[in-house]
């Protein structure tokens, strides 16, 4: 156990180090290596739990999250992260944002560098929560071999008390806890990272929707109402999804005429956003920039970002079309 425990601190250390840097690429680093220690923990949890039902048939039968806790023992984050929470490893709030903060990091692992404006906030926030559960951590045994040898970094966290007591069993909650008083985490600070980086989207957004709104040429002049429709339904048009819908009103297809389906998927689709979405977007931003608590906050940001995510893509791609086709005209008249 104790070995266990000082690579948690090990790790943990060295993710402390790099999240004091402050730069957004030392951020990165110490939120996976906060998620690593985090997942490490959850699989102990798992595998103490298992040794322990082995050891007795009563314990075995009375257990009732024996589903769980097998499949805690795989490979699957999602499913240690429901074990721990069900053996009160952590609250309902702590989960949810160890769930999101584990799919930032997978997007930091497969993708690259993301979230460049909220990283070094969000990175502090994963760091104090994780101390906050791994403080926690039950320590149900204390055992060490003798003559151990422990992780250089965690040895500053470890009581000493002579050759054969390499450390005390509450060394691992104290450090915790001194770690996350070093990390110097501001409730403040990550919500307005949060609320911050929401307005700019916001305002990217409103931009985009004033380019798709205003056209190329005069004949393309729209409200922004019929703009945050059209830009969701262009794309069904040309999907298998939308020719499926339309058939199944009775909307004949005519392939000669293409433009007729987004005609009748526009005044018909049950599109996510009818109309500007822009005046509610900030009125979310404002919502959030009154959280006072990170937890809720992080969860609303997610929330807005996933709901978003598709008109956004959408606005996105219109806009640059736009912007193209009036870069080429610029270039047509200037004889390019």
């Amino acid at each position: 156990m104790l070995m266990f425990l000082a690579s948690v601190l090990d790790q943990m250390d060295l993710a402390l180090e790099h999240i004091q840097k402050g730069s957004v690429h030392d951020a990165r680093f110490g939120l996976m290596l906060t998620d690593n220690a985090i997942e490490l923990a959850m699989h102990e949890l798992a595998k103490n739990k298992h040794s322990e039902l082995k050891t007795s048939w009563y314990l075995r039968e009375k257990y009732q999250h024996t589903k769980e806790l097998e499949e805690a023992m795989g490979r699957v984050f999602e499913a240690k992260l429901k074990f721990a929470k069900l053996e009160g490893l952590l609250t309902d709030e702590q989960a949810r944002t160890v769930a999101l903060m584990h799919d930032f990091r997978n997007e930091l692992y497969h993708v690259g560098l993301q979230h460049e404006a909220i990283l070094p906030a969000l990175s502090r926030f994963y760091f104090s929560t994780a101390c906050a559960v791994l403080g926690a951590y039950p320590i149900r045994y204390f055992g060490y071999l003798v003559g151990i040898q422990l992780p250089e970094r965690s040895k500053k966290y470890f009581t000493t008390r002579g050759d054969y007591s390499p450390a005390e069993q509450d060394d691992f909650a104290k450090a915790c806890q001194t770690m996350e008083a070093q990390c110097n985490h501001k409730k403040a600070d990550t919500i307005r990272a949060l609320a911050d980086n929401m307005q700019q989207i916001v305002n990217e957004q409103d931009t985009n929707l004033d380019i798709v709104a205003e056209g190329v040429y005069a004949s393309q002049r729209q409200t922004r109402d019929q703009a945050t429709v059209e830009c969701q339904t262009w794309p069904l048009a040309f999907s298998e999804e939308g020719r499926k819908f339309a058939q199944a009103k009775g909307f004949a297809i005519d392939e000669r005429a293409p433009g007729l389906l987004f005609q009748w998927l526009c005044a018909n689709y049950p599109v996510r956003f009818k109309k500007d979405p822009i005046p509610s977007w900030e009125r979310q931003v404002a919502r959030l920039r009154s959280k006072g608590n990170p937890h809720v906050a992080l969860e609303n940001y997610a929330a807005f970002m996933e709901h978003t995510a598709q008109l956004r893509e959408a606005l996105d791609e219109s806009a640059m079309a736009a912007e193209a086709e009036i870069d080429r005209l610029i270039d047509e008249r200037r004889g390019k």
